[in-house]
């Protein structure tokens, strides 16, 4: 063997190992004293790539993309104190979208906490409303063999309860006594891995007959949310879709390519008054995926609680009763459950059963269509704004791109405009913060292969500008900043619109130096303040071999008004239906 130099502490070599052995690449790791254990084991380890990140919070978010983009559960690794802490955002994130994140976090040996010593706090289960479980590893004892079983142990049941069922973020606590800078020849043994083994929850097929034959004689819309590109669940969804009495909304960060008009909610949504949508309303809702941006397709839904019920599929850490109409709580495999109640559905029909509503697809179809029509012709002629630079920017994004989304401004945008789908579209929605946004991205550009563009408002960039300092942002990553003068959102949600504080207490323009940042940072810069030099900046931004940051600058006020207007307009549904 080589002469590889590893820590002396046997916990933090073990934990290491573990996780490789569970698959672990990635590991983020930021500097400090008492974390030197730790980061000398992940140095020690050839075959995982070491991301070093000075700010934890941007080093979190970091790894949430990683993880995101992956689908592989990812590391990250602090020091004692604060440091922490700067992990909770980003932790809570990735626990409300299901992605794996395992926390490791140096620690004070426990007589030290609470006594007023440099960096101590009380570090254990201080994640734990974001974690799905918390561990610690004592400071002392791992030469006792039978304490290096319990680190084995309390790492194997971190990745199974991690990576199993509905997937989460995980903390480790390790404290560490002095000395922490000390090495050893590393030891290669193999560390024991304990697999678990899952079943697929299918159900029984009689209970899924009947619930097919349910579904034949309902009004039935499937409501898809966030959720990674998944080619099995797009067929069975496709099949679903197919049914005359089965209607499909499916957001934007669904990740499911079918025909424009199943992203098309707010927009129809927006465009009938209650009464014609209510006409419409199904029996039946379905859901699959995480939350939903569309605030009009929630309220909707539960305006109309008292005559649907909801039936919600996939793995969840609770029960969610979004659309306050939930009977079913179905944990299985969302693509198998639709591919066989499909298949029975048709079955059925092939044996003479009878589809009541057969028209139900039909007229959210034509109504999508209606509205599809009347809103483009608006977009196609409104002035420089928000809408129309939003408008030009998706329809050039290619095909192969990653797409990331700010929260506020641009994944609503995302969720309102007509265009073709990148590769992936991606955003923050599990707790839906403005924080960590590009650091988010940047991870995710480090692990596709391709470009990755994010889309961010000012306010956004803001909050992250931090991310800009990130050692390793591919030459791949492009960012594209909405200058609307601050947080555009909160010139049109009713909430704080009217408001005379709007501006100075909400808005907040951040002013951003971007010019200086890119130039200081090594990326290329463009500026865009109307639509021929949009569309001048896209091209160059697609044909780039570099980094680049384009900032287009939108007046906000101007903005809002014609979103206003654009959600307002309307299309009568025709009254024979």
């Amino acid at each position: 063997m080589d002469g590889t130099r590893d820590t002396d502490k046997k916990f933090c070599s073990i934990v290491f190992d573990v996780l490789r052995q569970h698959g672990v690449t990635d590991v983020v790791c930021s500097p400090g004293s008492r974390n030197a254990p730790l980061l000398i084991a992940a140095a020690a380890r050839d075959d995982m790539k070491k991301h070093i990140v000075i700010d934890e919070r941007c080093a979190a978010f970091m790894a949430l993309g990683i993880a995101t983009v992956s689908r592989k559960p990812v590391a990250l690794v602090c020091t004692s104190g604060t440091a922490l802490l700067n992990y909770a955002p980003a932790v809570a994130e990735a626990f409300y979208q299901g992605i794996p994140l395992i926390v490791l976090s140096a620690d004070r040996p426990q007589q030290w906490i609470d006594q007023d010593d440099a960096q101590t706090l009380r570090q254990f289960e201080a994640l734990s409303n974001f974690v799905k479980k918390s561990y610690e590893l004592p400071a002392w004892g791992d030469s006792d063999p039978e304490l290096q079983w319990y680190a084995n142990r309390i790492a194997n049941d971190a990745m199974i309860e991690a990576t199993s069922r509905r997937n989460g973020p995980v903390h480790i606590n390790i404290r560490l006594g002095d000395p922490l800078g000390n090495k050893i020849k590393r030891d290669y043994t193999a560390q024991r891995k304990i697999e678990i083994l899952v079943s697929d929850s299918i159900l029984n097929k009689e209970v899924e007959r009947r619930l097919a034959m349910e579904l034949l004689y309902k009004k039935v819309m499937l409501v898809v949310g966030f959720m990674p590109p998944d080619n099995h669940l797009q067929r069975s969804v496709i099949e679903m879709k197919g049914k005359p009495n089965v209607v499909v909304m499916a957001e934007t960060l669904s990740n499911l390519h079918m025909c424009k008009s199943a992203y098309s909610i707010d927009s129809v949504l927006t465009a009938y008054t209650e009464d014609e949508l209510d006409r419409l309303a199904p029996d039946v809702v379905i859901s699959l995926g995480g939350s939903l941006v569309s605030r009009k397709l929630k309220e909707y839904l539960r305006r109309n609680k008292e005559r649907c019920t909801h039936w919600a599929l996939g793995w969840t850490h609770t029960t969610s009763d979004c659309f306050m109409s939930l009977t079913k709580r179905i944990e299985v495999n969302p693509s198998r459950f639709l591919r066989h109640i499909a298949g029975y559905m048709d079955s059925a029909i092939r044996k003479g059963a009878q589809i009541s509503f057969g028209d139900y697809s039909r007229q959210w179809e034509e109504a999508r269509a209606s509205t599809a029509k009347v809103k483009a012709e608006y977009v196609e002629n409104a002035p420089w704004s928000e809408l129309s630079a939003f408008s030009k920017i998706f329809t050039s994004i290619p095909a192969s791109y990653n797409l990331f989304l700010s929260n506020g401004t641009a994944v609503r945008y995302a969720q309102i405009l007509d265009y073709n789908l990148p590769h992936a579209s991606y955003c923050n929605r599990g707790v839906s913060g403005i924080d960590g946004s590009c650091s988010t991205a940047i991870g995710g550009a480090v692990a596709y292969n391709g470009e990755t563009v994010l889309i961010t408002g000012d306010l956004s960039m803001a909050y992250d500008i931090g991310a800009l300092t990130l050692p390793e942002i591919p030459e791949k990553m492009r960012i594209i900043v909405i200058d609307n003068e601050g947080g555009g959102i909160f010139r049109f949600i009713p909430t704080t619109s009217s408001l005379e504080e709007r501006e100075e207490y909400f808005c907040v323009a951040p002013k951003l130096p971007l010019h200086n940042l890119a130039e200081g940072y090594g990326w290329e810069y463009m500026e865009a303040t109307n639509a021929i030099e949009l569309d001048e900046a896209l091209r160059k931004l697609i044909s780039t071999e570099h980094k680049m940051i384009l900032r287009v600058i939108c007046d906000g006020e101007k903005s809002a008004e014609i979103l206003k207007s654009y959600m307002r307009i309307g299309v009568k549904i025709n009254d024979n239906r």
